[in-house]
């Protein structure tokens, strides 16, 4: 389930990965829906305020109706820094705490004027230390924007190609190829976005920091991701779930949002160990009075 969580946490990266700041202060508030099988499994809710020279970002993400079979969990991500005169990302602060499956957690990194990694607090479960013990970070790399700092990165009308995101223990090059043709979405009683839409591919990769797994810690992660496929698999059939259409890769569906002059994501969907989970924009509402919801 953490591998989920972590996912979410990038994907609602990008999901402001869109938004071109605008010359005056403005808040945006988003709730977004992860949904497997025509169930709710997810539910986070995004916050980013900014103007031309700082921010502030805010993600409350939980578990949801047969997620919690599973592991009941919440968490807070929160982003603090500036944005430089050629458009840079120059982080502050990140933190990062909750509560997953019983154990409380918090990570929190700060940065220099210039985005430079300073330090780092973690405070996290021995399990958590054991089960994902990582390869050394080059002090090179070190350096932000954080994994939630990048709903600045964009500064234009243009999605960059790629980001490397710092995450205190990895490093990961993620980006976005975007088809040149309109993708058209249909509607769905998930959301109220749909119609005409860009749609890009997620690509991530970790430069740095790797996952050290023995074959025997490999050989559990393995089981326990089959017994967690096979229940959830039960759930559904005794529920009714809906099984989901399958997509190739991370595809993530973007719309320009009528009235707000930015570009967000409103679809998108990828695969885990029960099988695909789906992102839907719930919600929408603005410091300007914009409000969507389905």
């Amino acid at each position: 389930m953490r591998t989920i969580h972590s996912l979410v946490g990038v994907l609602l990266g990008l999901a402001f990965f869109a938004s071109p700041v605008s010359a005056y202060d403005q808040r945006i508030e988003a709730t977004y829906n992860f949904i497997w099988n025509g169930f709710v499994v997810f539910t986070a809710d995004v916050a980013v305020v900014h103007d031309e020279e700082n921010y502030q970002a805010r993600m409350d993400i939980r578990t949801r109706g047969v997620a919690r079979l599973f592991s009941r969990g919440n968490g807070t991500l929160t982003a603090v820094g500036k944005l430089g005169k050629n458009g840079e990302v120059l982080p502050r602060e990140f933190v990062s705490e909750g509560r997953w499956s019983g154990d409380d957690y918090r990570k929190a990194m700060w940065f220099d004027e210039d985005g430079k990694f300073i330090r780092w607090e973690r405070d996290w479960p021995k399990k958590w230390l054991e089960d994902y013990s990582r390869e050394p970070v080059p002090d090179e790399l070190k350096r932000g924007p954080d994994g939630l700092s990048v709903v600045m990165m964009l500064l234009g009308e243009t999605l960059p190609r790629e980001v490397q995101v710092f995450d205190g223990d990895h490093v990961m090059k993620i980006g976005l190829l975007c088809e040149e043709k309109t993708s058209i979405i249909e509607e769905s009683n998930h959301s109220p976005f749909f119609g005409p839409s860009q749609k890009c591919q997620f690509e991530g990769e970790t430069i740095a920091g790797e996952i050290i797994e023995t074959e025997e810690q490999i050989k559990k992660r393995l089981k326990e991701e089959e017994k967690a496929r096979k229940k959830a698999e039960k759930y559904a059939r005794k529920h009714g779930g809906e099984e989901p259409d399958d997509e190739e890769g991370i595809p993530i569906w973007f719309q320009e949002i009528e009235g707000l002059g930015h570009t967000l994501p409103v679809r998108a969907s990828f695969k885990s160990s029960w099988g695909t989970v789906r992102m839907y924009l719930k919600e929408l509402k603005t410091s300007d009075g914009l409000h969507f919801s389905s």
